[in-house]
């Protein structure tokens, strides 16, 4: 599995570790959406393979609250435009009173991690980037970076494709100051090596002297600040996205950074692709519409199903998460893993896969996810006639287990399987009956002479079901052939296609008055 193969990798880069920090970071900048769950996960499922491996390990997430708001994502109204240029955390909450911008998206953000089973302030030491800043931790370091300004010009400017603009060396400051009068992001314009004064102007026309000793409003620019963090909190693995990761991009500038300003060889690391979305509208995007967030995926599929999907996928791959009809195939596929994996008929990579999901032997528990969002619709969402209909099927109702896929299926049915539901024909479908044999059309008869019995199992029904052809022939592969035959009869006559939900269960959950309307000709 991906997260031991990177974490035996880390041991042997850096063996003589007595601690192994593992760090991810996220920018309350509005809804953290599913694709920025990568950047949580997979340094967590390394740090849980490290510690598998009977390492000490620390695993920490940054939240960078002392960013500049760039730009109002979606969800938030338009006229927090206003506040663009200042931090995260000085701005205030859209949706709540006594927050700020920052805590109200990051205590969110952190909410969804605990419910996926990160547990927050014990495996999970979060660190929040405005208080570090604003509590003068990074004060030398901020200094060694303005001292060393024009080397760390030279190592951005080797990675630029342009040559650099005359006096633009000499004008470069790696950091910023957050204005003392509007709050907004202002340029530095000269600092004092000696002194340690900082003189920055501001576009609200503000100019102030301050100094690096006292003020806790500069912030290092990206490039130098992520480099800084690592030196700061001795990180040994980090991932990132592909935007960073590509050459000559963040990641290299950072690593020069971190070794030539700072003396500190850049940690292990591992470049994470992006994530797709079936069925769930547009691509994931922070700044723009269709935002898809922990919170809706946890309302369609549970925490086990979502681990099971970021690791069984290597970092460095592509996958969709589904919200279309392919969650009918997740579900189905994922019980059949676990079932195997309870049963000890599972080969060790999947094994290793579902040990990280962290899936327990009650998981056996659940219903059928298929059946039940197939037939709340055709039960018009009554969830007793549905109960009454599942306990024919030997499903427990009254169980938690139930009570709780049930919820996820409604939520799914209702928001995003329109597709999926089946609906029974109008009328009589008299162009596909017309096309029968006679033998055939006789099997009609002996389906409404089931249809007039009363079962107590879904299982007894699917029985009868099965015999109605069974007098053709003793061969069970002809049989089995005729068998799928009268069931695609039944299938067109009904719905007007070749498939459908298993017809035992649907039989008995459809009006009987309507089943013999649409086979009785």
């Amino acid at each position: 599995m991906w997260a031991l193969e990177i974490a035996e990798k880390i041991i042997k880069e850096r063996p003589n570790e007595e601690v192994y920090t593992v760090a991810a970071g996220v920018s309350p900048s509005g809804f953290v959406h599913i694709g920025n769950f990568r950047e949580i996960i997979t340094p967590c499922l390394v740090a849980r393979a490290l510690k598998k491996l009977g390492k000490k390990v620390r695993f920490i997430l940054s939240i960078d609250n002392f960013d500049r708001f760039r730009k109002v994502p979606a969800g938030v109204p338009e006229e927090y435009a206003k506040y663009i240029g200042m931090s995260y955390a000085d701005m205030p909450s859209p949706f709540t009173k006594n927050e700020s911008y920052a805590e109200y998206f990051q205590n969110r953000f952190l909410g969804e991690l605990r419910q996926m089973g990160i547990d927050v302030g014990n495996e999970l030491e979060v660190i929040y980037q405005e208080k570090e800043y604003r509590s003068g931790r990074y004060k030398d370091k901020i200094r060694l970076a303005l001292e060393k300004r024009k080397e760390i010009f030279d190592i951005i400017d080797s990675f630029r494709t342009q040559d650099a603009e005359e006096g633009e060396r000499d004008n470069f400051y790696p950091a910023s100051v957050f204005c003392g009068k509007c709050k907004k992001q202002a340029k530095i314009v000269n600092y004092d090596d000696a002194t340690g004064d900082i003189t920055y102007v501001c576009e609200c026309g503000h100019t102030e002297t301050v100094n690096i000793e006292t003020c806790r409003d500069v912030k290092l620019q990206w490039k130098v600040d992520w480099p800084m963090r690592w030196q700061a909190e001795k990180v040994t693995f980090e991932t990132g996205g592909m935007d960073h990761s590509s050459q000559n991009g963040s990641k290299d500038v950072a690593t020069r950074v971190a070794k030539e300003i700072f003396g500190y060889e850049a940690p292990v690391y591992e470049p994470y692709s992006f994530i797709g979305i079936k069925g769930g509208g547009a691509k994931m995007s922070s700044s723009k519409g269709n935002v898809l967030t922990l919170t809706d995926l946890l309302k369609v599929y549970d925490r086990h199903q979502i681990l099971w999907f970021y690791a069984k996928y290597k970092p460095s791959q592509n996958f969709a998460l589904a919200f279309d009809n392919d969650v009918i195939r997740y579900y189905s596929e994922f019980d059949r893993w676990v079932k195997m994996y309870f049963e000890g008929r599972i080969d060790e990579g999947n094994k290793q896969i579902l040990d990280f999901t962290e899936v327990t032997k009650d998981y056996l528990n659940y219903p059928n996810f298929s059946y039940l969002a197939t037939f709340l619709p055709i039960v018009n969402f009554n969830t007793d006639m549905l109960a009454t209909l599942m306990q024919k099927e030997n499903t427990d109702t009254t169980t938690p287990y139930y009570k709780e896929r049930l919820e996820k299926a409604w939520h799914w049915v209702e928001n995003y399987g329109k597709e999926y539901q089946v609906n029974l024909l109008e009328e009589k479908n008299q162009e596909f009956y017309d096309t029968l044999s006679d033998e055939e059309k006789s099997w009609l008869g002996k389906t409404l002479e089931i249809l007039d019995k009363e079962y107590d199992s879904t299982d007894a029904l699917q029985t009868d079901l099965y015999a109605v052809v069974k007098y053709l022939t003793d061969d069970p592969q002809v049989l089995k052939k005729t068998q799928k035959r009268y069931f695609e009869i039944l299938y067109n006559l009904l719905l007007g296609k070749g498939q459908g939900p298993k017809l035992g269960i649907f039989l008995m959950a459809v009006d009987k008055a309507k089943l013999v309307s649409l086979l009785k000709f």
